[in-house]
């Protein structure tokens, strides 16, 4: 968020500075999965569609701008996955989807029996009542994308600076910049993209931000043979074949505070998942385990625009599982917002951060 929304202000000619605490993509937005989902999920129908398609639409054209102007290929593409269901009742809810899936033209989407979802996916569990199956979905590697929005936000005369913001210059109703440890930043505007810890600014701005950590977790398998064909989901759990060879593996949705530390709890559950989904996986071996933090919004959908009773103070956080592909739209929108003072990505009124005040 922080460096996608850098990059289209300065872009269009501000001067801007980036204050990193630790290091770019060194959380979950450099290590989350990085499929673009986006029939499924927070928000999805309603109210989001409109925006969530608006932001799956924008990444191929925003992967070939970033790799033209530094290099840096994050490997966007098109995939195909499978939801599998192992109850008639998950069945019955794949079915009733597709009445307003199959009018999203961006995507294919159809039920398969299970013999038909075994010729499709080989490893996929026999056991299975059947799937939902959606072509035409994307991918993409969460960090080189980090890594290519700071290197093209730097290009485009960036300031990035390591340091842990601690506060906000303020007169009246308008911000003047940050404080850190030892010195200060003045700005005529201000942008908050602190993931989880958009909270710790609460008491910054007089606004309760209501973001949580939301932690998960990820395992990376190693599977000798003929490996995954398409990306197989069950019950919020997913499995992938990833472009360094490995079955990435998870997650876990644990509200836990900021730990970030892998359990065998979360390992054993997602590897449960995993056996569930293809029981052949039992011969793979585990080569990493990891966990990050998502920010997660109080009512599950992100949190986007003018931070209330402020003037030039702005807010982008709370995406929780969905924060890479909502970053096309997200970015997009701060930036219309601070430049303009409006936006055309659709569905970003549902997103104002006044919305927590109204409640």
């Amino acid at each position: 968020m922080g460096c996608l929304t850098a990059y289209l202000l300065a872009r269009q000619g501000l001067k801007v500075t980036l204050l990193e605490a630790d290091a770019v993509g060194s959380h979950a937005s450099g290590f989350a999965f990085g499929e673009l989902g986006a029939l499924e999920g927070a928000g999805i129908p309603d109210p989001l569609l409109d925006f969530t398609l608006w932001c799956f639409r924008r990444h191929p054209a925003l992967a070939e701008e970033l790799q033209e102007q530094c290099g840096v290929d994050y490997r966007f593409k098109y995939c195909d996955r499978l939801l599998l269901a192992f109850d008639d009742a998950s069945a019955r809810a794949f079915k009733e989807h597709l009445t307003w899936q199959r009018r999203v033209k961006d995507c294919t989407v159809q039920w398969l029996e299970p013999e038909a979802v075994l010729k499709v996916e080989p490893r996929a569990n026999p056991r299975c009542v059947g799937a939902s199956y959606l072509q035409h979905s994307a991918a993409l590697e969460p960090y080189q994308y980090t890594l290519a929005a700071i290197q093209c936000a730097e290009r485009a005369g960036v300031k990035t600076v390591l340091r842990r913001v601690t506060g906000l210059l303020r007169r009246g109703d308008r911000c003047l910049g940050v404080t850190y440890q030892g010195g200060q930043v003045e700005a005529e505007t201000v942008v908050l993209t602190t993931g989880p810890w958009a909270s710790e600014a609460s008491g910054w701005c007089g606004f309760n931000i209501p973001v949580s950590p939301l932690k998960g977790q990820i395992l990376r398998l190693k599977l000798e043979g003929p490996s995954l064909t398409h990306s197989l989901h069950y019950g919020g759990s997913y499995m992938a074949l990833k472009p360094d060879g490995l079955l990435w593996a998870g997650t876990t949705e644990e509200q836990v505070g900021f730990n970030e530390e892998p359990t065998r709890a979360g390992r054993d559950k997602i590897m449960r998942d995993v056996l569930t989904m293809a029981p052949s996986l039992a011969e793979a071996q585990l080569v990493q385990h990891t966990a990050c933090l998502r920010p997660l919004s109080a009512d599950g959908l992100p949190i986007v625009g003018r931070v209330p009773g402020w003037r030039n103070l702005y807010l982008g956080t709370g995406a929780g599982r969905k924060g890479i592909l909502w970053s096309t739209g997200m970015s997009q929108g701060l930036a219309d917002l601070i430049v303009h003072g409006k936006s055309e990505v659709p569905g970003l009124a549902h997103l104002n951060p006044a919305r927590f005040q109204r409640e």
